[in-house]
């Protein structure tokens, strides 16, 4: 039967298997196997045609048919990466032969997408104004889109990409980098130039700034700041407050981090009417069901975590507030949980000694107090509870609770261990009260009160950008960091928050954490192992340049717009920088801080340069950086590989992962060919592939398959250069609780302020299975999530093919829907071959830890 093609204006016209054949070429060119890849991809999507088959269709088509075969060759993904894009272009720039053509349309449109965008009310008018529109466009190199991956692009065009009203795409990616590098320098002196130097390195992948920043820059609703940190008083007026501003906070897709140890214990006395308190639960059951109400509608959805210090009377509610079971009225399903904890309970914990629970109304002042004060103050209400002269009060193990914390976080993820005393004690930004909170992803660490709620602005170098064949480039890495601080710095000025007091702490001061992502891939690329002392040792090298370089610039910032408000009496007025707090924290707590003390860089001059005066209050935290990790198409922060090969879904849809690294190893060893289909069956686990070698096998260790200790090495030789915290995912194979309360205490002693989600291996892997099914059906898209629909399938009612085969891939993931729609399948000659169908090999990424990351990175 012939096939004609529906073009966009209506009109039909045979269909031309020479030029869809000469596009798919196009889009391999320069791969090492283009033409096998080239024949493979048009055969299979010959299946695929019908009559009618639309212009949009054909090209959503093809681009499934290569996502299909990712897992044969990574290299398909470079296709199906070019092939959206070249959608992508058409759809917003117009129809295009050569790249001349292209770079002279990404021109040319450039200042008419801004006018309008401006004129339609979506962009900041400033962005029509204050720029040179025409030097702008001549500085748009679409050639630098060669670097994103098509989970890549995909995240880009579905979360932070503009649309116009009729959620129309207004932007290439071209546009959409210099958008946001535009809405960061419009207070510049001179922002045509600021501009073009932020686009060049976020359009180069070198670093990128946070969701939030992603999503709004450039627009007329600029909320740019990604978390906010909160702490409710106990009083019912404040409580609302908290409410309002939650409400506010998540409408503009920031993450919030909330303490509610103020608040009274249940039963506790209210005088002003002699009736007694509910306690804190349903007031955080209530503000769970705003996340809810509040956080549906746009890109962004937002998400909240709940801090409480286990002396609380009511911390064993606290700590059932994630359990699927008993009164739904005392749970949260949405908010997360995490819990604060004193260096005077882990010491009690180690020599097994009682723990107090009280009732804050009765010991107020312990929220404020921090290390030894802490300890002394607690002290004296153990006295007064053993003396009768307390009303409410509980005794237990230390260990027993330490025990109760740690069964509920290996059944629930929930609550994530912080340590109160690490973070104050080792605070530079120590002189504007206690820190009573992490944030929503545990890696901001600032004091709030009534007056100010905490807020922080990320952004992340990819340190994979700055790895050049085997080589670091140390001063692309210094640039990186310096225009990175910069870019923070202007994000502070342009920013807006419906709360004032959010307002008011951004500027006084101006807090910006600083991140990275790409760890594990560039250790990986140098050969090393995750848990070698190398890895270490690159870890502690990497952060303290990033370090060094981003205080200097924030240093250099201090003399040319001046120092933060707040600076008089912080750590950095006094000659301090993070890794002296170590020494501080030692002596407070009394007991060894178990970190390597090496410095490379010259930290005595900087020292006396800090005294002079600072911009910032804090320079750096690494986030999870999950969702721009996708975009920068590296590992997200410190994590390390989950496994070689998985699905991974998003809001954005379902993926096949393949490690790159791993498959160019193999390559290079000459086993790709011979153990593909094995690392298939082994769902990705390259130890149970006798024939790779050992040295292989170390490098490419998984999260489940390395030491646990590991994860806490890599993140304390960091968090020694980082003035806040970092979001430190740990993996575990074991389910032992006390070699798991083990490693925690390890991480307590070495330093490390906070630990985020806690993964446990799955009990059980599902099983395998070798079934023969029809070619068609293959390649014909029945494997529902990686490109094509299910429903594609059924619409073709002459389809001869096996039954739908569904895996676990399909009910496994959190979102069921497939990135793009594929058109019906045309039926074809059955070709039998026998296929390997995976069960299990999914990412075990928490789908409330996804909305966690999507809500600010």
């Amino acid at each position: 039967m012939s096939i004609h093609v529906t073009k966009r204006d209506g009109t039909r016209e045979p269909y031309d298997a020479d030029r869809i054949n000469r596009a798919i070429e196009r889009a391999a060119t320069g791969l090492p196997n283009a033409m096998s890849m080239t024949m493979q991809i048009a055969s299979e999507l010959a299946i695929t045609l019908f009559d009618g088959i639309t212009t949009e269709q054909l090209d959503e088509a093809a681009i499934n048919v290569a996502v299909q075969n990712v897992k044969d060759d990574p290299d398909f993904d470079v296709i199906a990466s070019r092939l959206l894009l070249k959608t992508i272009y058409k759809r917003v720039l117009g129809d295009f032969e050569t790249q001349s053509e292209l770079a002279l349309l990404h021109q040319a449109r450039f200042p008419g997408y801004v006018r309008v965008a401006v004129e339609d009310g979506l962009f900041d008018p400033r962005l029509a104004s204050a720029f040179n529109l025409e030097a702008l466009a001549a500085a748009l190199d679409h050639h630098l889109d060669d670097g994103l991956r098509y989970i890549g692009i995909v995240t880009l065009k579905n979360r932070y990409m503009a649309t116009d009203s009729a959620r129309r795409p207004l932007e290439v990616p071209a546009y959409f980098w210099m958008r946001v590098a535009m809405g960061l320098s419009v207070e510049e002196k001179d922002p045509t130039q600021a501009a073009i130097a932020f686009y060049r390195k976020m359009a180069s992948l070198d670093y990128l700034a946070a969701g939030s920043t992603l999503v709004n820059a450039g627009t007329c609703t600029p909320q740019l700041s990604n978390c906010f940190v909160m702490q409710m008083d106990d009083d019912i007026e404040h409580i609302a407050k908290s409410m309002r501003d939650v409400m506010w906070l998540t409408k503009g897709t920031g993450g919030i981090g909330l303490s509610v140890t103020k608040l009274r214990s249940e039963g506790s006395p209210i005088r002003s009417n002699n009736t007694s308190s509910t306690g804190p639960i349903p007031f955080m059951h209530t503000v769970d069901s705003i996340l809810r109400a509040v956080s549906r509608g746009g890109k962004k959805f937002g998400a909240l975590c709940f801090y409480m210090e286990n002396w609380h009377l009511d911390f064993p509610q606290f700590l059932d507030l994630r359990q699927n079971a008993g009164d739904p009225y005392r749970r949260t399903r949405t908010a997360n949980t995490s819990v604060w904890l004193s260096d005077e309970f882990m010491k009690r914990v180690v020599a097994d000694d009682d723990w107090y629970l009280f009732d804050p109304l009765e010991t107020p002042d312990l929220v404020e107090l921090v290390g030894d004060e802490f300890s002394a103050r607690y002290a004296e209400y153990v006295a007064m509870a053993k003396a009768g002269r307390l009303r409410s009060h509980r005794r237990l193990r230390a260990r027993e609770q330490w025990k109760a914390i740690l069964v509920s976080l290996q059944t629930t993820s929930h609550p994530w261990l912080t340590w109160k005393d690490t973070i104050n004690q080792r605070a530079l930004n120590d002189n504007t009260g206690t820190i009573h909170l992490s944030n929503l992803c545990t890696e901001i660490t600032l004091p709030q009160d009534l007056d100010n709620v905490s807020v922080c602005n990320l952004a992340s170098i990819n340190l994979s950008r700055h790895l050049v064949d085997g080589e670091w480039d140390w001063d692309r890495l210094a640039e990186s960091a310096r225009l990175a601080v910069r870019q923070l710095d202007n994000l502070i000025d342009v920013t807006r928050s419906s709360v004032p007091e959010s307002e008011h702490s951004n500027s006084e001061n101006r807090a910006i954490g600083l991140g990275i992502m790409g760890f594990t891939e560039v250790v990986e690329r140098l050969g090393m192992a995750y848990s070698s002392q190398g890895a270490a040792d690159l870890i502690d090298e990497l952060v303290e340049f990033i370090s060094w370089h981003a205080i200097d610039t924030s240093c250099d910032l201090a003399r040319e717009r001046g120092a933060y408000p707040n600076f008089a009496g912080s750590g950095w007025s006094r000659g301090l920088v993070p890794i002296d707090t170590l020494d501080v924290l030692q002596e407070r707590r009394g007991t060894p801080v178990d970190v390597d003390r090496t410095t490379r860089m010259d930290w005595n001059a900087l020292r006396a340069k800090v005294a002079g005066g600072i911009r910032n209050a804090t320079l750096m935290a690494i986030a999870p950086t999950a969702s721009i990790g996708l975009v920068a198409g590296t590992t997200p922060g410190l994590d390390p590989q989950f496994s070689q090969l998985f699905s991974r879904a998003t809001s954005s849809g379902k993926f096949l992962e393949v490690n790159r690294n791993l498959v160019a190893a193999l390559q290079d060893a000459g086993l790709w060919e011979q153990v593909r289909e094995d690392l298939l069956r082994a769902q990705g686990d390259l130890s149970a592939l006798p024939q790779v070698p050992e040295q292989l096998q170390a490098v490419f260790q998984t999260s489940f398959q390395l030491p646990p200790t590991a994860f806490l090495t890599i993140a304390s030789r960091a968090q020694k250069w980082i003035d806040q915290a970092i979001s430190r995912n740990i993996y575990l194979e074991s389910r032992d609780i006390g070699a798991m309360g083990d490693l925690y205490v390890d991480a307590w002693r070495k330093g490390v302020k906070t630990t985020y989600y806690l993964h446990m291996k799955p009990r059980h892997t599902a099983e395998q299975s070798t079934v023969q099914v029809n070619k068609a059906a293959a390649s014909g898209r029945t494997s529902g999530g990686f490109g094509f629909a299910r429903r594609a399938a059924a619409a073709a009612p002459t389809l001869e093919t096996a039954p739908v085969l569904e895996t676990a891939l399909d009910s496994a993931a959190a979102v069921d829907a497939a990135p793009i729609e594929a058109a019906p399948v045309q039926a074809s000659a059955p070709t039998n071959a026998p296929i390997v169908i995976q069960e299990g090999f999914v990412c075990p990424t928490d789908p409330q830890e996804l909305l966690n990351c999507e809500a600010c990175q």
